[in-house]
């Protein structure tokens, strides 16, 4: 335990890897269970392969000397922004359905711009929009701890805030309409904080861990619990352990963080549906039991 805490200490890349993998658990309960409660799971990789479309624009921009100081985390906050508010706008009737359609066609723009520019940006530049995609926790840098702390602190602050009004549009966007409610305000705000989010934690660790962090412990929470505040809890928990076991192993034989924490989350999923159909098996053969009670006393009393 002592050897641990002195490899943590004198190895900034660890230290800048246990805080971004905090932080990321914390992106991950705030934007993640609401996604999931909205049926808009989807939407995370949509908005995480925006953000490369949109930083092929920027390197595009920047290469060709149209706009030089136009840095590529620029082009993908644009491209995040723009797949939520076409998803918002496809969704303002509160229907998931087509929510997970705009995300689609977004999704198909962004990476088909990509592939687009890639032809016009440098070889030597290219590996740098791939980035976006695989990420590595372990490389993280101060910029990118900056970025994903003040995010953080945003996203938590307006979650904290509007708490029960995003509840409200995400379990019956139509009945808070009738009741008085903004709902198109909240709604537009969580899919924008939502998107800048998963759009910045992207650019520090790739689009495959965020999807990964940020979909599956929601979803498996959403299997187990039935409180908002125990599923955020429980999406930070296992979003956090998924990660601390993905650094720990990287060190213990030669692999990738990122992947291994993806398949545990993944996992997590598997069990806790597993989980449920047992305690609705549980639940249903208890009932079945208190049926039959009347008529057993019956049959003792006879």
């Amino acid at each position: 335990m002592l050897n641990l805490f002195q490899t943590i200490l004198q190895s900034p890349f660890l230290q800048r890897a246990l805080i971004g993998a905090f932080l990321i658990a914390v992106l991950a309960s705030s934007s993640g269970t609401f996604l999931v409660f909205r049926g808009l799971s989807f939407m995370t990789a949509g908005v995480a392969h925006a953000a490369l479309g949109g930083a092929a624009l920027g390197l595009f921009l920047q290469e060709s000397g149209l706009v030089p100081w136009f840095d590529p985390i620029l082009g993908a906050l644009m491209f995040s922004i723009f797949v939520a508010i076409v998803t918002g706008y496809a969704g303002e009737s509160g229907i998931a359905q087509k929510m997970e359609v705009a995300v689609g066609v977004s999704f198909a723009l962004s990476m088909s711009l990509a592939v687009f520019l890639m032809y016009y940006i440098p070889p030597t530049k290219v590996p740098q929009i791939w980035g976006y995609l695989t990420g590595d926790i372990l490389l993280l840098d101060n910029l990118d701890i900056i970025l994903l702390g003040a995010t953080t602190v945003v996203l938590v602050f307006l979650t904290a805030l509007f708490r029960q009004e995003f509840v409200y549009v995400s379990v019956d966007m139509e009945g808070s309409t009738a009741h008085g409610l903004n709902t198109k305000a909240y709604h537009y705000l969580m899919l924008i904080t939502a998107a800048l989010a998963i759009s910045l934690a992207t650019k520090a660790v790739g689009a495959i861990l965020v999807y990964a962090i940020v979909v599956a412990p929601a979803a498996a929470s959403n299997e187990v619990f039935n409180s908002v505040r125990a599923v955020m809890i429980a999406v930070f928990g296992i979003a956090l352990l998924s990660q601390l076991i993905g650094i720990a192993a990287s060190f213990t034989f030669r692999t990738s963080p990122s992947a291994i924490a993806g398949i545990l989350a993944a996992l997590s999923y598997l069990v806790a549906v597993q989980i449920k159909k047992l305690r609705d098996r549980a639940r249903i053969e208890k009932r079945i039991d208190q049926s039959r009670a009347p008529s057993r006393a019956r049959t003792s009393e006879q």
